[in-house]
């Protein structure tokens, strides 16, 4: 029995059918998650290792080489990138799309292991820690007080909101950063200190040996037990001043005798404001695979209550929501959906002018979306832009296979057959034409799904909902619809449906369309003309119409990161972000503004893993924008109202970051890459490429990764003077180190706060190299030395960041794209750097979203190849014929001509998405 036989001899089986479907996809939808872009698990591991204190080129060669050379030999690498800084090794590791990402983690760590006793001893073990775009905050929050300071109300943010926030479902931490933390300064008094021949180290191991709590056993008398406890940890303040550090002529030395104890703050390496005002910066973290959307509700609806414990006063200023992104973005690709359904049914009705017909096809189309969403659930997809995407391409075509159904039907019922036998006939007539044709869209789709690289990851939920849709609607226009047909349909004439306006304008339309198809018959020659010059003028066109990897959209938050020239000072920096927090929030379109400068907390951590800012002279400013129908302006227009009005500094480097590029790994939109051995002759070509490039219409926010390094005081150690002095360079570092940054010495405890106590010298003794000169080392003989009696000390410009990619010297040129698409700039760059002199063993690469552009259409090229192939083996064993398909696929190549017109007129650019659309078409066509 045929399908449509079986429809309609079984209307109650088939309608417990299209029960069961509406039940099971309502039930899946409500289970579906919403996110903005699928979650995609980048395959790149980075390993990051510290090493305080040692330059880059000598990072470089003991650190970042070694790990190199062992992480690029383990199988499934594509390349390996790296950076050495100060102190700092950072190994990026990309594997293959489709490596697993444990197996490989745990590779690294194996060859790690390998050759760890060949790397310093005194320098941390290698971290492995695998790139999460996942772990993005979700949620951040500028909380600003009138009536307390930072440092109580960071307390209070750690008391009452941290802890409760990390317990709810799919919050993974809570990042409290900015403001003030106290701390318990010792201030030592050099003169004093040493006029009762003491030490700083000795003060530090004083504080750590009477601050300490000892267990000693236990005694039992009779019956009972007896835990015995030495007592000695601080309780307060006196108490620490009050610590005898030694006798002298029978006296007690104590600590307030040679340095003043003062309970005040850690010292401000770092600030957060929320439109100008103070502020702590509180983060909220999903765990992996969590929903975004949930998080961010669970958390914003548990915020008002938590509120409540705080002060009045207290002001909470959303900074970012990654909910709100989704919902925009998602919101519209459905609200385009729903439109386009609606449209298509309008267009129905006034065609068929009866409500009947209308009413059979356009169940096909929520039918066939509940039907979808049960593959998607266990398939484990989210509705965000691309299987949104993929729904709304699904409903033009969900209704191609009902029309066609209901136009049979309709022609056996004006021939006068009943109705259930003209839904019968109609419908198996037409079952094989429709399944063909759904069959060779899903062809031409399911190479998507194969595509490696990020079009591969993005493409592949798109492809597999528009194919889930329509084998949805096939299923429905097969089954639901005959039945339909056979229950509400009524028997109507040819004349009958000529006499309706319906018909009567569909006949015009059918008149006026043979009298073109009859000219181009008569006009053969002339017709293929005309078509090959329409492509021909198409072909012209295409340099106009420029490409990029995704196109920009508006964006409801804007992100200026600057940095200010090497040496600058945090009061510096923050003095001109303050100055940009003034233009910015002068635009009447900026709903607020939060900057963070300075260091993060992780400190070179964090930076490693590509997180925060590495010095006092760089900052961020998170700026969110009035919602888009509140606004006059775009996002790209008061981004360049606010490049124009910038302060114009020496040196300082000024650019926007794109965070939806970011979350799709493309990096900087402009990207070049200049390849050698010596970091002066790279640093030289850098700048001759910046300068070049910058002149180029359309670039903005041109970086050079080579830029000079940090002003610092260098400490050249005569290494035999030393030896004869009894002191050791490792004595002489720690010595520098403890004196003018301090060393926590030990903590005290209160009310469950753990605070630290720092000892280091007075502001007076460590103002300038004079005072570094005269800082006092202890030989192994205890006899003082001074430090400039045992090296040269003076000013230099610091070491620069080292840029490897596969294992070569690299200098990173990037730029920002504004007003023109990438391909384009990209085209007049390479124009421009022709003719740029480059000594033997240097050369230019271009990176960024260009390259990836460049492999997505790559990768994209191969899937229309597949799919052109695909849609002919169908059509091929459907018509059993190898010459009709060919009639159809010469088609193909003229859908170009709406594609180009299309892209022209409108300004768009050829995308990862037109280019999945041209795709679409083969089998559409």
């Amino acid at each position: 029995m045929k399908l449509a036989d079986f429809s309609v001899s079984k209307p109650v089986t088939i309608l417990m059918i299209a029960l069961i479907i509406i039940v099971l996809g309502g039930l899946f939808f409500t289970k579906l998650g919403l996110d903005l872009v699928p979650e995609i698990e980048y395959p790149m591991i980075s390993v990051v290792t510290t090493y305080s204190g040692v330059t880059s080129e000598d990072v470089e060669e003991v650190l970042t080489k070694p790990i190199e050379d062992v992480v690029s030999t383990i199988k499934g690498v594509k390349s390996v990138k790296s950076f050495s800084q100060e102190g700092l090794s950072v190994v990026m590791v990309e594997f293959n799309w489709g490596v697993d990402l444990d197996s490989a983690a745990q590779d690294i760590r194996d060859k790690l292991d390998l050759i760890q006793d060949f790397l310093p001893a005194d320098a941390d073990r290698p971290l492995v820690v695998k790139l999460d775009v996942g772990a993005m905050p979700v949620l951040g929050y500028g909380v600003a007080s009138e009536n307390l300071d930072t440092l109580e109300l960071r307390r209070l943010l750690e008391d009452n909101i941290k802890d409760k926030l990390e317990r709810l479902d799919g919050v993974a931490s809570v990042q409290i950063m900015g403001g003030r933390q106290r701390e318990i300064l010792i201030s030592l008094d050099k003169s004093l200190l040493e006029s009762y021949g003491l030490t700083q180290s000795q003060v530090v191991q004083a504080l750590r040996g009477e601050n300490i709590n000892i267990s000693g056993g236990h005694i039992v008398e009779g019956i009972q037990e007896f835990a015995l406890r030495t007592i000695g940890e601080y309780k307060n303040l006196e108490e620490i001043k009050n610590t005898v550090l030694c006798v002298k002529a029978g006296a007690p030395v104590y600590l307030k005798d040679v340095a003043e104890v003062i309970d005040t703050y850690k010292e401000e390496r770092s600030y957060s404001r929320t439109n100008k005002k103070e502020s702590v910066l509180l983060l909220i973290n999903k765990q992996s695979g969590s929903n975004t959307n949930e998080v961010a509700d669970l958390a914003i609806e548990r915020l008002p209550e938590l509120r409540k414990n705080l002060p009045s006063g207290t002001e909470f200023n959303l900074v970012f929501d990654q909910s709100r992104f989704i919902k925009k973005a998602t919101g519209s690709v459905a609200q385009s959906g729903v439109i386009g359904g609606l449209l298509a049914g309008l267009l129905i009705f006034l065609f068929l002018r009866n409500w009947r017909p209308t009413l059979a096809i356009i169940t096909a189309i929520p039918l066939s979306l509940l039907a979808t969403f049960i593959p998607l659930h266990i398939a484990g997809y989210t509705l965000n832009i691309m299987t949104l995407g993929g729904l709304a391409l699904g409903i033009g075509m969900m209704v191609d296979s009902a029309i066609v159904v209901i136009e049979n039907i309709y022609r056996h019922l004006e021939q006068g057959k009943k109705r259930k036998e003209a839904a019968k006939v109609g419908a198996s007539e037409v079952g094989m034409a429709i399944t063909a044709s759904t069959l060779t869209t899903i062809a031409v789709f399911f190479p998507l799904t194969l595509g490696g690289g990020i079009a591969g990851q993005i493409s592949r939920g798109l492809a597999l909902t528009v194919s889930f849709a329509l084998a949805a609607s096939l299923f429905v226009a097969l089954t639901i619809v005959p039945m339909l047909a056979s229950k509400i349909f009524k028997k109507r004439t040819a004349e009958e449906y000529k006499k309706t306006s319906g018909g009567q304008r569909f006949e015009k339309i059918q008149n006026y369309y043979k009298k073109i198809l009859v000219w181009a018959l008569e006009h053969r020659k002339k017709t293929i003309l005309i078509t090959v010059g329409l492509l021909l003028l198409t072909f012209c066109l295409v340099p106009f119409i420029g490409t990029e990897f995704m196109p920009l959209g508006d964006r409801p938050m804007l992100i200026l990161q600057l940095k200010m020239p090497p040496g600058t000072s945090l009061e510096e920096t923050n003095k001109v972000v303050g100055q940009i927090e003034d233009i910015i929030l002068e635009l009447k379109d900026v709903d607020s503004a939060s900057s963070f400068g300075g260091l993060t907390e992780g400190g070179k951590m964090d930076v490693g893993m590509g997180f925060g800012s590495a010095g006092v002279n760089e900052a961020t400013i998170m700026i969110k924008l009035k919602d888009k129908k509140d606004r006059q302006l775009s996002s790209q227009e008061i981004q360049e109202i606010i490049r124009k009005n910038l302060p114009r500094i020496r040196e300082a480097e000024i650019s926007f970051m794109d965070m939806g590029q970011q979350m799709l790994g493309s990096g900087n939109p402009i990207e070049i890459k200049v390849f050698g051995k010596d970091l002066s002759q790279l640093k030289k070509i850098g700048y001759e490429v910046a300068e070049k490039i910058s002149q180029i219409k359309g670039v903005r926010d041109v970086k050079n990764s080579l830029a000079e390094g940090k002003p610092e005081i260098a400490i050249k150690i005569d290494r035999e003077k030393v030896a004869h002095l009894g002191v050791s360079v490792g004595q002489i570092g720690a010595a520098v180190k403890n004196s003018m940054q301090g060393v926590i010495a030990t903590k005290l405890r209160q009310a469950g706060e753990e605070i630290d106590i720092r000892v280091r010298y007075s502001p007076k003794y460590r103002q300038n190299i004079e005072d570094v000169k005269r800082l006092t080392i202890f030989s192994s003989l205890g006899r003082p030395i001074l430090l400039g009696q045992a090296a040269e000390i003076s000013k230099e410009q610091g070491p620069l960041k080292i840029d490897r990619e596969d294992q070569s010297r690299v200098v990173l040129v990037t730029a920002n794209a504004v007003d023109r698409d990438v391909g384009n700039i990209v085209k007049d760059i390479k124009k421009e750097l022709a003719d740029q002199p480059l000594p033997t063993g240097y050369f230019i690469e271009y990176g960024g979203s260009y390259k990836q552009m460049q492999d997505a259409f790559k990768t994209l090229s191969g899937a229309l190849i597949l799919a052109i192939l695909l849609v002919y083996m169908v059509m091929a064993s459907q018509f059993e014929s190898l010459i009709y398909p060919f009639i159809v696929m010469f088609e193909i190549p003229l859908a170009f001509i709406g594609i180009g017109l299309a892209l022209f007129i409108t300004g768009q650019t050829l995308s990862l998405p037109s280019f999945m659309g041209i795709i679409m078409l083969a089998g559409i066509v």
